[in-house]
């Protein structure tokens, strides 16, 4: 074969292997820009949906927000509160951003977040375990609320090289036009708005003012331990938190701080003893624990045993005060080690990295150097 030839058929066979490695580089570096588009579009959304349902179901389980309901709406004109319609705007929201991923977020092959999923809907369904009373929303009804909160706001474009797509952008309803949707007896949705499911869950909101008298707080704590495997592990695999914390606060709290009188309530009382519920004991034990050392340190005080499930505190105390002055200061001095361990006026926002992952940035802009470079 004659060099002419030879030279022609390498000639060919380099082309044909470049342009299978251009058109495999493009095609990759396309899958990655589309998975961090996605993970912006859907995962981050669902991120923070479901740090604010984990927050909303926090304060429905600490009694605080209960209370406060209770004091500002209370039975003044039998409608439903903002609190309780907000509350349930909340589950609605998460719902939609769930379902979403569910079809379209880059999650849907992990088997560890479909199946936190998963069990978070049937978790909401179970009759066998919670009943059928309160948050009690049927996989129907999760997918119905979830597709009132949610719009369609356009497609988003991805290309990388020759090779492109689109990807569904979404948005959430307003939760002030959800509300004014929920309050209109003639929305086409008030259907649903008035079904056994919605009516029992926010009528529960505004019954209780004491989370003892919640009803279905049990599936509401199985939904919230879920989710927080959830949310720690789609954090982790994306590399970023959203999340609440305490660190970096300037300064604590003033001893004479104004506290929420309905934070700790009294229990039981006898002589020479007292039980407190305190719900800061049941959301976090390593503070029960902290607490009861700092009681036992107090004049007056014998013994204190918590209880952190029930999240109460019994204190046995000897003292020559009158009792109902020494209870009291207990109450007051516990309110204020409340206020001084995490004033949630001080919360903080833990910083977001990109989404976009630096190490894949900086390959696209390496390969989209390389491919300028070879073409010129």
């Amino acid at each position: 074969m004659d060099p002419v030839s030879v030279l022609s058929i390498f000639s060919a066979v380099v082309a044909a292997v470049w342009t299978a490695w251009t058109w495999r580089e493009q095609h990759k570096e396309l899958r990655e820009l589309q998975r961090d588009q996605a993970a912006a579009l859907y995962v981050n959304p669902f991120l923070v949906a479901g740090h604010q349902l984990e927050r909303q179901i926090g304060r429905l389980l600490d009694g605080r927000e209960l209370a406060l309901n209770r004091r500002e709406h209370g039975d003044r004109d039998g409608s439903v509160s903002a609190s309780a319609v907000e509350a349930l705007w909340t589950f609605a929201g998460f719902f939609a951003w769930m379902t979403v991923n569910l079809r379209y977020g880059p999650y849907t092959r992990d088997p560890k977040a479909i199946g936190l999923i998963g069990t978070i809907f049937r978790t909401f369904d179970d009759r066998e375990r919670f009943g059928d009373g309160a948050f009690r929303f049927s996989v129907a009804e999760q997918e119905s609320l979830g597709q009132i909160v949610l719009r369609r706001v356009g497609h988003t474009s991805v290309h990388a090289g020759e090779s492109g797509s689109s990807l569904t952008e979404f948005a959430l309803v307003p939760a002030v036009e959800f509300e004014r949707e929920f309050r209109d007896a003639h929305s086409p949705k008030a259907s649903l708005y008035r079904g056994r499911a919605v009516r029992t869950t926010v009528e529960a909101i505004d019954r209780a003012a004491r989370v003892e008298q919640l009803e279905g707080r049990a599936r509401l704590a199985a939904v919230r331990r879920l989710l927080r495997q959830l949310l720690e592990h789609l954090e982790r695999a994306e590399g970023f938190a959203i999340g609440v914390t305490f660190e970096g606060i300037a300064a604590e709290a003033p001893v004479d701080a104004p506290v929420d009188a309905a934070s700790t309530t009294i229990l039981h009382r006898m002589k020479g003893r007292i039980r407190l519920g305190i719900p800061e004991v049941r959301a976090d034990g390593d503070f029960a624990h902290r607490l009861a050392g700092q009681i036992r340190t107090w004049e007056g005080v014998e013994d204190v045993s918590i209880n952190v499930m029930a999240g109460s505190v019994a204190i046995r105390y000897r003292t020559t005060e009158l009792e109902d002055e020494f209870e009291a200061r207990i109450v007051a001095d516990v309110e204020k080690a409340i206020h001084r361990k995490a004033p949630e006026t001080g919360a903080i926002v833990r910083r977001l990295h990109p989404v976009t992952r630096p190490a894949r940035a900086r390959r696209a802009g390496r390969h989209r150097a390389r491919v300028r470079e070879m073409t010129r």
